[in-house]
């Protein structure tokens, strides 16, 4: 038997699932969506399965569309320059982010990007849809 809070949470993780999957279909991508515990981050895109990976919980709405729009641009990146273009190009701008003594996830202009791309569009077109 489910509490109502353990209900609630059930319900608003399969929200969650449709509305991203619903997000990945909306920019022309094939990717699949999985929640869990990947570390630290909001989210994580495994290019190499192409899986928008994003955590079990988010403490507002917003946050949570923001994460799925960035990882969304990270598949839309790995779409437009390929898997091994990608991968090089990123690993070279967290080079250069340790080099000038920064941060290399994020001082890494992909990062940047697609946190900027995310925040964007939300503003843009999501933020009164929710």
């Amino acid at each position: 038997m489910f509490t109502l809070k353990e209900y609630h949470l059930l319900n608003e993780r399969a929200d969650f699932q449709y509305v991203a999957s619903e997000l990945v279909k909306y920019y022309g991508l094939r990717s699949k969506v999985k929640f869990g515990t990947f570390g630290k981050n909001e989210g994580d895109y495994d290019f190499d399965n192409d899986v928008i990976k994003l955590r079990k919980s988010y403490s507002k709405v917003s946050e949570f569309l923001i994460s799925v729009l960035h990882e969304i641009h990270h598949a839309k990146q790995v779409k437009k320059y390929g898997k091994k273009q990608f991968l090089k190009k990123y690993i070279q701008a967290s080079a250069m982010a340790d080099f000038d003594g920064f941060d290399r996830y994020n001082k890494n202009k992909w990062e940047t990007k697609a946190e900027n791309w995310a925040k964007q569009e939300y503003n843009k077109k999501w933020k009164n849809k929710f």
